[in-house]
């Protein structure tokens, strides 16, 4: 196998010392400390994944507004996708040949009981299923990435995001980061052990690549996504889209047959629902 490309999915509620709020949101007195302890991972993933064979690093930026690294602080031998609008969200670059990818600093989907658990913030989701199951965005994401022959190779992040990612990529690394002991309040574990931790993970599994024992999974032959909201003039927003049936007051489905497509559309939902929020009434 040629030396492989890898793509970095980096959120940063799962990331090493985030509990709060304030810790993922810019401009507060949180946010210098958090995003080192962040940005320290991504360096540390970049690092272990050139030092064990990769030829090619790509660090998509996947918190926020996707504008949330800095780039002077990252790895200068790793290129990063950062700013919006994109085509796939959380996972840009995706479609552009990588052999596989991380999901680094990954948190549970809402109602997960999770550190900053939630599913696609300020879109109002209340909960989220793919194809009967619940789900966040590791789910979602992985649906894409499997479409294009990518296998999930570590996903990192609290006990929830891991525990998810125990059911869509079964065969992943994983790095449990935290866990929770209320949705903001998190035991960390000691920053040093989590980093030895993923670079152990990652070279274990780019040696799990070489050898062919990661491969992505066959893809699911229909998508369904099953959407409640908070509120019912979230899913009225989302039912603008063609082909999102409103189920309920508050919710809607989606189902398509192409992941790409899929991955869109939601995206378009998302995007619908959160310009239907309104100021103290959601």
């Amino acid at each position: 196998m040629t030396a492989p490309a890898v793509l970095i999915s980096a959120d940063m509620e799962g990331a090493t010392g985030t509990a709060t709020p304030d810790d993922v949101a810019p401009d507060t007195s949180s946010w210098a400390g958090a995003s080192r302890g962040w940005i320290a991972d991504v360096n540390t993933v970049i690092e272990a994944l050139l030092a064990h064979g990769a030829g090619e690093v790509i660090v998509t930026d996947a918190h926020g507004s996707g504008s949330s690294l800095d780039p002077s602080q990252i790895d200068p031998r790793a290129a990063i996708i950062r700013g919006v609008p994109r085509t796939f969200g959380m996972l840009e670059g995706i479609d552009g040949g990588v052999q596989a990818v991380v999901f680094l600093g990954y948190h549970g989907t809402a109602g997960s009981g999770g550190v900053l658990s939630h599913a696609y913030m300020a879109a109002g989701i209340h909960t989220l299923r793919v194809n009967g199951e619940p789900a966040g965005e590791g789910t979602i994401n992985s649906h894409l990435a499997t479409a294009f022959g990518v296998p999930v190779v570590l996903v990192s992040g609290d006990e929830a995001a891991c525990a998810e990612a125990g059911r869509y990529a079964p065969q992943a690394e994983q790095v449990v980061t935290k866990q929770a002991l209320a949705r903001f309040t998190a035991r960390l574990r000691p920053a040093a052990a989590v980093r030895q931790d993923l670079g152990a993970a990652v070279e274990r599994a780019l040696a799990r690549l070489a050898a062919g024992s990661l491969a992505a999974p066959a893809p699911s032959a229909e998508l369904c996504a099953e959407i409640e909201f908070s509120g019912e003039n979230l899913a009225l927003a989302a039912s603008a889209i063609p082909g999102v049936r409103r189920t309920g007051l508050r919710s809607v489905s989606y189902t398509a047959t192409d992941a790409a497509e899929w991955y869109r559309c939601l995206g378009a939902v998302w995007t619908l629902a959160r310009a239907a929020q309104q100021g103290r009434y959601g």
